[in-house]
């Protein structure tokens, strides 16, 4: 089917969802309501309507503000979390892997995984041997990563640690200085990390059943798809998605975590937001799914009205 497009500004817009029972205002005039919708963009303002689906007259357009609002807040909350487990994730791996071998360049042994792997080019670009323009000015506190490109070369790194041994596919048309895992660990972005975990084989020792074992996960398939939850929750956080209302991929929960389930849809965010406390080894506060929901709202939705409070939960409960 051909895809039509139809061409809308901002004001037909805005008086589109007048006409279809959104009530006006009681903050904003004309012109700021324009220029909030503008600096939001009208795809993105109707994926905060659909929310309210047949009860538009219900509702104000400060209202449909105060949800996206609500939303962004979220994502720079569950942004946070996010980020405290991927420091955590990399500071287990490194250590991990660092008590099962001496090799700073075991990531480039092809006997280290279960099967034929290739790094990730976006991975590798952050290493690749640059030419810098003499005008460049030096920071006064070199990154770790261009001290190492300066100082490093990986000619003698092969020569120390890879010689004879049989390697994972390298890309030779760049000049890739490989650096040791802990330096390529520090600056991998959230979905290599996940993968190179996945993969990681080291004297026939999962790392990925040794990593599942420090965040107390005792299967390490359950634990994988958590990471993958935790890396789609990232990414659409990262790129302004919508969150509050999203379904996100399901993960198999075990005790409370089940219990909770009765109330509480495992597709929805407040799952979601307890796996992630989940991985930050702090859910002991959540004994019941009351100091559950009471804890998301404390930390997510503090400054929002009691209507919208109760509109966005509602949906967190729901199919």
């Amino acid at each position: 089917m051909k895809y039509n497009h139809v061409q809308l500004d901002i004001k037909t817009y805005i008086n589109s969802l007048y006409k279809d029972g959104l009530k006006k205002s009681d903050i904003l005039s004309k012109k700021e309501l324009e220029n909030t919708i503008l600096n939001i963009g009208i795809f993105k303002v109707k994926g905060y309507i659909k929310a309210f689906r047949n009860k538009l007259s219900e509702y104000t357009i400060d209202d449909l503000l105060e949800l996206y609002r609500i939303d962004r807040q979220l994502s720079l909350n569950m942004l946070s979390l996010t980020s405290q487990i991927e420091i955590k994730l990399k500071s287990f791996l490194i250590e991990t892997v660092y008590s099962l071998t001496d090799n700073p360049f075991f990531y480039l042994l092809k006997d280290n995984y279960k099967e034929d792997y290739n790094l990730p080019i976006d991975s590798l670009y952050d290493w690749e041997v640059k030419e810098y323009s003499i005008k460049q000015k030096n920071e006064i506190y070199p990154h770790y990563r261009d001290y190492y490109l300066k100082h490093y070369d990986f000619k003698s790194n092969t020569t120390e640690y890879l010689n004879s041994k049989l390697l994972i596919y390298l890309d030779e048309e760049r000049d890739i200085n490989y650096p040791p895992f802990h330096y390529f660990i520090e600056s991998a972005s959230l979905g290599t990390l996940i993968n190179i975990i996945s993969k990681l084989n080291i004297g026939n020792n999962d790392i990925l059943k040794l990593i599942a074992r420090k965040f107390h996960f005792y299967q390490e398939n359950v634990f994988l798809t958590s990471l993958l939850r935790l890396k789609e929750l990232r990414n659409r956080c990262a790129h302004n998605g919508r969150i509050f209302n999203r379904n996100f991929r399901g993960l198999r929960a075990f005790g409370l975590h089940k219990i909770f389930r009765t109330t509480i849809y495992e597709h929805k965010l407040i799952d979601v937001y307890f796996t992630l406390h989940f991985l930050l080894d702090n859910t002991d506060k959540f004994n019941n799914i009351e100091k559950l929901i009471s804890s998301f709202e404390t930390d997510n939705l503090s400054e929002c009205s009691d209507n919208m409070k109760s509109f966005v939960i509602s949906i967190m409960k729901t199919r």
